[in-house]
């Protein structure tokens, strides 16, 4: 819900053509509305909303809808100043107007985050971000240097004519790179990858952590596959519904209007689960792919589980959409990109959309109207 005063602040001389232009939104066009003189001029609340939709990357910058939530901080570079990372599963950012106590959960997991990752790079085996992979990467080389560094060169696939980047790093964080290779190469079983935890000692700290911050953690998951290359096992979409009803619902319904079909579903026993699902006939393109992603307030969560670099932050459109079941959705929208999220009491769920060519407003608002909200546990 937006913050009344923000938006009043935000709105502050404001040129009266933007204005005009939500009154017509909204149908406020009259001719009183046209002679109102722009000074001392009183903005409904509704008609505020409106004009934030208009504004997009203003209203980003005041951040009042929560834009956000989904944007990881510290991610943009010199080759990408205004792009970043979206974050499936974690918070980035609560707003002012948040109930205190879902507050307290998100605040309380991010400081758990926190002091395990102080604790990790300091005693345990990590990759330094300088050794990291540039997003599309698929291999890499390493040639060493007269000065004792290393340059890692990123190709997009095996051929040399593919490099994404070169980078020189450290022989330091080249060897603390090898060594944490080789302990994701033997790896270290019960625990879900994006925790890196790859020794005994390890593993005691995480759990010390957990407890000591009320969390529970996710350990190995359950998957179940419709569609997905290079898996031998599948279930049908009838056998894959049942289980979301089963493990997400509580034995309801999960989907107001179930998938044509599936990729993948899988769940842990804390209660974090991801569908990956595709749309019904009756929308304009039936190839359309949908990821919703339910991340328990209560488990420890980084952030980085999934994410997805974006180019321009100011480029997404910003709306919100209330579905059938009463719940209020914030939704991103960029070229072919589509994110949707929501603070429910339990948990943050979001839901990107790919392949958005062709569906109109109302054909996207259709697939976000599929998901009964209400039915999550």
């Amino acid at each position: 819900m937006l913050n009344s005063e923000k938006v009043l602040f935000a709105l502050n001389d404001t040129d009266e053509t933007y204005l005009e232009s939500a009154r017509i939104r909204l149908g406020y066009r009259t001719e009183e509305a046209v002679r109102r003189p722009a000074r001392k001029r009183v903005v409904a609340f509704a008609l505020a909303a409106a004009l934030i939709l208009a504004l997009g990357a203003a209203a980003y910058a005041a951040d009042l809808f929560g834009m956000r939530a989904l944007f990881m901080k510290n991610t943009t570079s010199a080759d990408n100043p205004n792009g970043g990372y979206v974050s499936f599963t974690q918070p980035q950012d609560v707003p002012e107007e948040m109930d205190e106590s879902i507050r307290a959960k998100i605040d309380n997991s991010a400081k758990a985050w926190e002091e395990w990752t102080v604790w990790s790079r300091e005693n345990g085996i990590y990759e330094p971000e300088s050794c990291k992979a540039p997003e599309g990467t698929k291999s890499s080389t390493v040639e060493e240097n007269a000065d004792g560094t290393v340059t890692i060169i990123f190709y997009s696939d095996g051929s040399s004519e593919n490099e994404i980047e070169r980078r020189i790093v450290s022989a330091e964080d080249y060897e603390a790179s090898e060594a944490f290779w080789e302990a994701r190469a033997k790896g270290f079983s019960g625990y879900d990858y994006p925790y890196h935890v790859y020794t005994q000692a390890m593993a005691d700290k995480l759990e010390s952590i957990a407890a000591n911050y009320g969390l529970k953690l996710r350990h190995q998951r359950t998957s179940m596959f419709q569609n997905h290359d290079n898996v031998s096992d599948f279930s049908t979409r009838e056998e894959i519904t049942a289980r979301i009803n089963e493990v997400c619902a509580g034995g309801k319904s999960f989907f107001r209007t179930e998938p044509t079909g599936y990729d993948k579903f899988y769940y842990f026993d804390e209660g974090t689960y991801a569908v990956s699902f595709y749309t019904t006939d009756n929308l304009t393109n039936t190839g359309t792919s949908c990821y919703l992603y339910n991340s328990p307030y209560g488990t420890l969560s980084s952030g980085y589980e999934i994410r997805k670099e974006v180019k321009d932050i100011d480029a997404f459109t910003v709306r919100s959409h209330t579905t059938p079941d009463g719940t209020e959705l914030t939704v991103l929208q960029q070229d072919t990109d589509m994110y949707a999220y929501v603070y429910l009491e339990n948990s943050f769920v979001t839901l990107h959309i790919t392949q958005l060519e062709g569906l109109s407003e109302a054909e996207i608002d259709a697939v976000l109207d599929m998901v009964d909200f209400s039915a999550i546990k």
